[in-house]
């Protein structure tokens, strides 16, 4: 499944998920913007959710975080910035979560992670939770932006395991923040200046938990000239790697002027 339009003469994005080759069904969900944006004065908001649950859970709470999201920062307060929208929008997102878990039987204790970015002019504005990521691609250089809310990831930031002992390990997949495990939560956010041809690549960690970055730059470069068929080749790529999980991709491409000008 895969998608792609020009949102404005300046933001374009190409996105696809995949159930993967291990999994019953896909937990993932993303939001782009649709194609008559109603509010086409705000920025541009992108995401991607991971859910959790088992059954149906996991699913629907995916779901549930990018509409929620959606709909509150589209409905947002007018003289909020853009920051304290998506801020908001994704705490309204983790209590929706969070209240029909605690309400439907059927999805106790269901979770998903939560990674979104605005393109505010020639910035781009990121509200994250979870193990999902947004990497950024200037000139050949890949920069993983968010930080990884699990249990691997800290191990690695505190020198206990490596980066590469992080990605075989048995605990790679539990994570110690996501949405709906509490009422309230606390937001990573993140402001990163854009230039013209700069991309923003959000993903589920069925990327990037099966190929390391050295290969996602690699498979951005050879495909710099076609970013749809690059939305693709990092499915196939993750796929190649065996596919364990759900994997999705949302890629932003930013054609504006750079700031200041």
């Amino acid at each position: 499944m895969h998608d792609s339009m020009d949102v404005n003469r300046t933001v374009s994005y190409f996105c696809r998920t995949d159930i993967g080759l291990l999994r019953k069904q896909n937990e993932d969900n993303y939001y782009v913007p649709p194609a008559a944006e109603e509010t086409p004065h705000l920025p541009q908001l992108f995401a991607v959710a991971d859910g959790m649950g088992g059954h149906r859970g996991g699913k629907m709470a995916s779901q549930l975080a990018v509409d929620t999201l959606a709909s509150s920062y589209l409905t947002a307060p007018s003289d909020f910035s853009a920051e304290a929208r998506i801020v908001k929008a994704v705490q309204d997102a983790n209590l929706k979560v969070f209240e029909t878990s605690a309400t439907i039987p059927e999805y106790f204790g269901m979770g998903t992670t939560l990674t979104s970015v605005v393109v505010n002019g020639s910035e781009a504005i990121v509200g994250h939770v979870g193990d999902s990521r947004l990497y950024h691609f200037r000139k050949g250089r890949l920069t993983q932006v968010t930080l990884d809310h699990s249990l691997v990831a800290q191990a690695v930031r505190e020198g206990i395991l490596t980066a590469e002992q992080a990605r075989i390990h048995p605990q790679r997949n539990i994570i110690t923040k996501a949405l709906g495990t509490r009422s309230d939560i606390e937001v990573d956010t993140a402001h990163v200046a854009l230039e013209p041809g700069d991309l923003l690549l959000l993903s589920s960690d069925g990327l990037h938990g099966l190929v390391e970055d050295d290969e996602l730059k690699a498979v951005i470069e050879t495909n710099l000239e076609d970013p749809d068929r690059l939305v693709q080749d990092l499915v196939q790529a993750a796929l190649d790697h065996g596919g364990s999980d759900n994997v999705t991709v949302v890629l932003v491409r930013y054609d504006g002027p750079a700031r200041g000008e």
